[in-house]
């Protein structure tokens, strides 16, 4: 496989500004994936799980490591005790939540209460401790999205949606991509994405339509076809497979076309039927080998995301890296001791 990166695109503006395409770049393999996760899951088997967080840091430092831009690879960079920790933490809340509500179950709605107010710091924390270490060519990335921000994104607006018949989930969706994307950040360069509320509106009514008329199509081939209502869920389950897929592709397009990082942009090129066709084949070749392909599978996602996403790069992205790395040692990183659990999310 060509490790060296390819380019598209390239012109200049009245400026005299260079404008090129820089693609994404994925070189892993199933075989050596697969060796890795087998490893990880007899391991994580033999020690009930406390493995996994070495298991996690292995597969993403794996992924990380094998993903390219402009001819270098991303690094992720915790520890497994740093996941660990936090797992432990998860599971120690979990275990206090289920005896609690097992000797005094009157407590089950004020725990769940609890849990919701729990959630946005939960989410914020995750965000924080993945950005932190996700290091791009000695640059650390950043999020500083707040506590309010995620409340109102993952708690309040679901739930309000739910009381309105799905109607706001929508905007929820809207509010939560762009808490992510704008208040992500490359060193000390900020992340924007000018995302509204709208263009995600389309996005679901297209989708509700799409199921809207699997449903049509159900009740006409019920008395059309008698025979066939046993095997209604098997065929209808192609289309609510395609919904989502639709939605998935079109709200990733959507987010990474609108997003900026100072004067460069993004560019995604997914599309429907591809990623269905690679959701559906992932999730029956995972069934009929019994989990063994999962890493096959894991390995063709990454790959077809990567292929179908780049860097508009505009002017020199080797002299911006440079600016933002010496930003970067100005700010300081003093924020690692603070970041120092993974909740899991």
């Amino acid at each position: 496989m060509n490790d060296l990166p390819s380019y598209s695109s390239i012109d200049t503006d009245d400026n005299n500004q260079t404008h090129r395409q820089v693609p994404f770049q994925f070189h892993g393999e199933a075989g050596a994936f697969f060796r890795i996760w087998i490893v990880n899951l007899c391991l994580t088997i033999i020690t009930l799980g406390i493995y996994s967080a070495w298991a996690k840091v292995r597969t993403q430092q794996y992924f990380y490591g094998n993903t390219t831009l402009d001819g270098s690879s991303f690094e992720y960079t915790a520890t497994p005790i740093q996941i660990l920790k936090g797992r432990l933490l998860a599971l120690g809340l979990f275990i206090l939540y289920q005896l609690i509500t097992a000797l005094m179950p009157v407590l089950a709605l004020p725990l769940m209460l609890a849990a919701a107010l729990l959630l946005p710091w939960i989410i914020t924390r995750a965000m924080m401790f993945r950005h932190y270490n996700t290091r791009y060519r000695g640059i650390r990335f950043g999020f500083d999205g707040s506590y309010l921000q995620a409340m109102l994104a993952y708690v309040l607006l679901p739930l309000a949606s739910a009381f309105t018949a799905g109607i706001l989930y929508p905007y929820a969706a809207c509010l939560q991509q762009r808490w992510l994307a704008n208040h992500s950040r490359f060193g000390t360069s900020a992340f924007s994405a000018a995302l509204s509320a709208g263009s995600f509106y389309a996005i679901y009514l297209s989708a509700l339509g799409l199921v809207i008329t699997t449903l049509i199509m159900f009740f006409v081939l019920q008395f059309a076809v008698p025979t066939l209502i046993p095997f209604m869920p098997l065929i209808l389950l192609p289309f609510y497979f395609m919904a989502y897929a639709y939605v998935r592709v079109k709200v990733i397009n959507l987010t990474l076309n609108q997003a900026h990082l100072s004067t460069h942009r993004f560019h995604s090129t997914m599309e429907t039927l591809p990623y269905l066709w690679i959701l559906c084949s992932n999730t029956l070749a995972i069934l009929f080998t019994f989990g063994l392909a999962y890493p096959w599978t894991c390995i063709r996602s990454a790959r077809y995301r990567a292929r179908c996403t780049s860097v508009l790069v505009t002017g020199d992205m080797d002299r911006f890296i440079q600016q933002t790395y010496a930003d970067q040692q100005a700010f300081g990183e003093e924020l690692g001791d603070a970041l120092d659990l993974e909740l899991g999310v």
